[in-house]
């Protein structure tokens, strides 16, 4: 990957910001190459090229569907698995397809720890409890941090029995075009354009990379900032000394924008340990920032089975 390559990875979003859900990157299925080549400075047939070769790299295989969970009443939280050796991380993720409601998990690495981050939905505290339980008895050694809060935006109005309809047939096949999908789903291709625009635009689902596609060689750098400085200004001044920063929005960390409390993140390439470590010290000489922390994603995997049991009771009611 160079840095062509990772400036198509950033306008695979139209703001060129990373958000998250559940630690996937979130794309638009709508940004065309065309739109991708005209801030990238690659002709139109460039970028289709390089993106069919991160495609045969493993780094973008495919996408799939994520189904907002808030559409089921369904709370998201968070529990770190502590990892000792690297051996423990394989049976966690096997054992962690038995828990219900266990969405997401991905295996962290930061400077002086290792955890499995899980992500769980369930729709009361007495069920949340219940399931952190159960992944604490699957944790190597017994014991999870304190669990937290993930934040979702959620989405402002109920879907229609063809909502449901359409949520499915892109659940199934994310990659078709919109005519497939809307002949599978019976109905025009107008109005399924048009509801394909309003799903994404309310946040009942996010089209993210598919969940076989290899790890992007990323470190995820949250910094630290004095607390009488301005974000916003701190933000700018990281951009400006870092080419490759990608800015993480605070939503794409889990937490509401209306929350308290600065937020500073952004994602830059891995091309070698002293690459790397020349970006750390740009942005640690960047006036306003007190520390940088960096985080490697190691591994990760999506469970679908409680989206699926949830999406075909909806289409069961509406088909």
């Amino acid at each position: 990957m160079d840095a062509k390559d990772y400036s198509i990875y950033r306008y695979l979003s139209p703001d060129g910001l990373a958000r998250f859900w559940a630690s996937r990157r979130i794309v638009d299925p709508r940004v065309s190459a065309r739109e991708i080549s005209e801030r990238v400075g690659l002709s139109e047939a460039g970028v289709r090229a390089r993106l069919r070769s991160l495609e045969r790299s493993g780094l973008l295989r495919g996408t799939s569907v994520t189904i907002n969970p808030s559409l089921f009443d369904a709370r998201v939280t968070v529990v770190e698995v502590p990892i000792h050796t690297p051996k423990e991380s394989d049976p966690l993720f096997r054992d962690l397809a038995v828990v219900d409601g266990v969405l997401f998990a991905r295996d962290l690495l930061t400077e002086d720890e290792r955890a499995v981050s899980v992500y769980l939905a369930s729709d009361s505290a007495g069920e949340t409890a219940r399931r952190i339980a159960l992944v604490r008895r699957l944790a190597p050694g017994g014991t999870t941090r304190e669990p937290r809060p993930y934040w979702i935006p959620p989405c402002p109005r109920e879907p229609t029995a063809l909502d449901w309809k359409l949520l499915r047939a892109f659940r199934r096949n994310p990659d078709r075009t919109r005519a497939e999908v809307a002949q599978d789903a019976g109905v025009g291709l107008k109005t399924t354009a048009r509801r394909f625009d309003l799903l994404l635009d309310t946040h009942a689902c996010w089209w993210s990379h598919s969940s076989d596609s290899e790890e992007w060689p990323l470190a995820l750098l949250t910094v630290s900032l004095d607390a009488r400085e301005d974000p916003a200004r701190v933000g700018s001044a990281v951009a400006a000394r870092v080419e490759t920063w990608l800015p993480v929005a605070a939503d794409g960390l889990g937490r509401s924008p209306t929350s308290e409390g600065a937020t500073l993140a952004g994602l830059v390439p891995v091309v070698t340990p002293a690459a790397l470590e020349t970006t750390v010290r740009r942005v640690l000489e960047t006036d306003g920032v007190t520390g940088v922390r960096r985080t490697f994603g190691l591994r990760s995997a999506t469970f679908p089975q409680w989206t699926d049991e949830r999406l075909a009771e909806r289409t069961g009611r509406t088909s």
